[in-house]
């Protein structure tokens, strides 16, 4: 279905930003702190680019609730 079609409520954009915060914590909070993370940089860099993207992700979605606020 395309974005066009369909039509969200705020709410839903509000839970979806709730989720992104949610899963970006655990993510830093648990899996970067984590002993092997922490004696793999390699592994650790792939959760940190992974935070990021979903920092991004929050930002983009901040960007939308703006533009509908209006």
């Amino acid at each position: 279905m395309g974005k066009d079609k369909l039509k969200l409520t705020p709410e839903q954009y509000e839970f979806f930003q709730d989720r992104l915060s949610t899963v970006s914590l655990i993510m830093e909070g648990i899996l970067q702190q984590h002993p092997v993370a922490k004696i793999q940089p390699e592994i650790k860099d792939h959760i940190s680019k992974a935070i990021d993207e979903l920092y991004f992700a929050s930002h983009k979605l901040n960007e939308i609730n703006k533009i509908q606020k209006g």
